[in-house]
């Protein structure tokens, strides 16, 4: 039997033990339950302890770390926790192994960097033991801490280290404070049953851990954000391990019902659109496969307008689970009835407001057409004004904040927030505590799964237990999900595969190459344009171009990776000088690696590397040689990013006058040498489709279009 499967069954066993309500004390232990018979049989009830393969609880026997383990595990709810082998270290040229791989514990802001070490086991001693998922689970959590870098289950426990286990279960391990000495003031120990470091009994460990959540209500939050149509595995730049997947977080979050009926499942925001699975239906994918995962709300996140405003009203009318954003509102002043800025949930007896918040500076982050109709409010204004009306109608309050670099100042800005979940950052980690706000960063592109377990006595949040789980290939797939994803891949592969000529070398793609230097995709990118359009001059920004292609066949697939954004062919008519200054903002950003560095086609340009920005460009001239004429009029094709003012093309910004244009198609500016002569419904991709299809074989080549004096060293770590 596979280790993944054995842990599947073990966990099989305990769920159904701690739902099925079969286990009954009246029958539960054969042996005498002694002083603390019933809280014992009260856990018994709940399924957080059973017998052992005689019947007997043997209460008097002392506590063993894999026993006290599996008893916050049952007892707190937890999801497991599967970690992986440490992959075989593989030599380089020289026959070189690489430093062993080391376990590491995720911080509280933490990259995929160090995602192979943090998906290592936590207790790799236990590995087979009928504890295992437990012990890793636990240690995950925080709850127990590895012993010289093992598990050690069969070690006894003290009276204080489990009691402080469960108080930190309680609490929230990730807090400062005195955990037994909070935990005797709330009554959640008992004040007779000294806690030091005598071995404690199991039948003291019963004791401990009823007292503490006999009055609690736990409910369970499990959430993702920025997933950016990631549904499938994929394997990190960094990593050699193959993470993700929406069939992977849907099991975590049937286990997370079927621990705890009080679960609600929430999204941070970026969820619809950015991979070729998602952008091939305009979103559909990803909402049929969230409304199968049960999510309950969402947030809108900047990336959520990547397409049209109607195209996202359209999924959250198709959506099962309540798209929230309290500051989206129409230029009018009314609301989208699609949405809303706050949900109230029943869970467990309590009310829980669900608020969402979008960044009010989401406008200048997407394309502007698509944000034309609509206005983000003020941030802070409008979430401390939902709030305080959220808190008139619930218990608890959770924040779905989608406000990138500011989420961590959401608890200082807005008061009477319990949880925030914070999206746009993608960051991993543990909870921060913030001004007695627990702030989750749930991580991005569906790598994890979060799960943070809110601790409620008296209607008053007491703390929390919490886990980041990676989505692992030891994690089991929902076949559900499985199916849904499978049947828009078919239809994606088939128009993906679809074979529209040949390219006869490889064009090598990375960051630096499209964003710091002439490159043969640029080239390609810009003659295309410049061809479609039959224009003087074409500029293509190379943050616009992400993949790079291969010798043989060239698909459509292969186009969408090199231009996944929906960005429209746009013709307007400039000025020597304004192709001059665009020149210089497109440099601007050189020797890092800033996504409007203008790859070109009709003009060769020469740049100085060591000038200040503004002042770099050297000499334009034309492909016979000819300098540009700064005062003559050049037809010049480029995408409506641009021409709306994108990446910091001011100068084109004929599209979006004053960053607010009411009606794209008529609201049209026209600048000191530049006008628009028409924008077309085409996007840029299928330009370059027809482009290579027209050639036949394509050969993109350096040609001496962009010449660097005094070349200079970045220090981007874009790749």
């Amino acid at each position: 039997m596979s280790r993944l499967r054995m842990r599947v069954l073990s966990f099989a066993l305990a769920l159904t033990l701690a739902v099925s309500g079969t286990v009954s004390s009246a029958f539960a232990f054969y042996d005498d339950l002694g002083p603390y018979a019933e809280s014992i049989e009260a856990l018994a009830d709940r399924g957080v302890v059973i017998g052992d393969e005689t019947g007997d609880f043997n209460a008097e026997q002392p506590l063993t770390r894999g026993a006290g383990a599996t008893m916050l595990y049952r007892a707190f709810y937890l999801v497991p926790v599967f970690p992986m082998e440490a992959p075989a270290p593989v030599a380089d040229e020289d026959g070189n192994l690489p430093d062993p791989v080391t376990k590491e514990f995720y911080s509280t802001s933490t990259t995929v960097a160090t995602l192979d070490a943090a998906l290592m086991p936590a207790a790799p001693d236990a590995e087979g033991a009928w504890y295992e998922t437990e012990a890793n689970t636990v240690l995950e959590a925080r709850l127990m801490d590895q012993i010289d870098g093992q598990f050690q289950g069969n070690l006894s426990m003290t009276r204080e280290q489990f009691a402080l286990a469960v108080m930190k279960a309680v609490y929230g391990a990730d807090k400062e404070m005195d955990f037994l000495a909070e935990g005797l003031a709330d009554g959640l120990l008992p004040d007779d049953l000294t806690l030091d470091d005598t071995a404690m009994t199991r039948g003291e460990a019963a004791y401990v851990l009823d007292t503490a959540i006999q009055d609690l209500t736990i409910v369970t939050t499990m959430s993702t954000s920025d997933i950016h149509g990631h549904m499938t595995s994929y394997t990190p730049s960094g990593s050699s391990i193959a993470v993700g997947g929406s069939a992977r977080a849907a099991w975590l979050f049937q286990q997370a019902k079927a621990l705890n009926p009080n679960t609600l499942i929430l999204d941070g925001g970026d969820s619809p659109y950015n991979t070729d699975l998602a952008n091939i239906s305009m979103g559909k994918s990803s909402v049929d496969v969230m409304n199968a995962q049960g999510y309950d709300a969402t947030v809108l996140g900047n990336h959520d307008f990547d397409y049209s405003f109607d195209n996202l009203l359209s999924l959250a009318d198709r959506a099962d689970y309540a798209v929230l954003s309290a500051n989206t509102y129409w230029k009018d002043g009314s609301y989208p009835e699609q949405f809303e800025p706050y949900i109230v949930k029943e869970v467990g007896g309590l009310d829980v407001a669900i608020v969402g918040l979008t960044d009010d500076g989401s406008k200048a982050t997407t394309h502007f057409s698509n944000t034309q109709d609509i206005e983000f409010h003020d941030q802070w204004e409008v979430g401390q004004e939902v709030v305080a009306q959220a808190n008139e109608e619930a218990d608890l309050v959770i924040m779905l904040a989608h406000l990138h670099g500011a989420n961590n100042e959401v608890p200082t800005r807005i008061h009477g927030i319990d949880m925030e979940i914070g999206g746009g950052n993608d960051t991993f980690g543990r909870p921060l505590n913030i001004e007695d706000t627990i702030v989750v960063n749930p991580g991005g592109v569906g790598t994890c799964v979060n799960q943070t377990n809110l601790n409620v006595k008296d209607g008053e949040l007491l703390g929390y237990t919490f886990n980041q789980i990676i989505l692992s290939s030891d994690v089991p797939e929902d076949p559900e999900v499985n199916a849904i994803i499978a049947e828009y891949q078919a239809d994606l592969d088939a128009q993906m595969d679809e074979v529209i000529g040949q390219c006869a070398v490889d064009v090598a793609w990375s960051s630096p190459l499209v964003r710091t230097q002439e490159s043969p995709l640029g080239n390609l990118a810009a003659d295309a344009l410049r061809d479609y359009c039959d224009a003087d001059i074409a500029i293509q920004n190379g943050g616009g171009i992400r993949a790079g292609l291969t010798a043989g066949d060239v698909t459509v697939g292969d186009v969408f990776a090199m231009l996944p954004f929906d960005n429209k062919v746009t013709l307007i008519e400039v000025t020597g000088q304004t192709v001059w200054d665009a020149l210089e903002n497109g440099v601007s950003g050189y020797p890092e690696t800033y996504g409007q560095f203008p790859q070109v086609s009709g003009i060769h340009y020469t740049f100085d590397g060591s000038k200040p920005a503004g002042e770099r460009i050297v000499s334009v001239t034309l492909p016979d040689g000819t300098p540009l004429d700064m005062d003559a009029w050049y037809t010049l094709a480029c995408n409506d990013f641009m021409c709306g003012g994108g990446d910091g093309y001011t100068m084109f910004n004929v599209l979006n006058p004053d960053g607010e244009s009411s009606n794209s198609e008529t609201a049209v500016q026209e600048l000191p040498g530049c006008k628009l002569v028409y924008r077309t419904n085409d996007y840029y991709r299928t330009v370059i489709s027809q482009y290579i299809q027209e050639q036949g074989t394509i050969n993109p080549q350096l040609e001496g279009r962009i010449t660097i004096l005094n070349p200079q060293d970045s220090a981007s770590t874009l790749g």
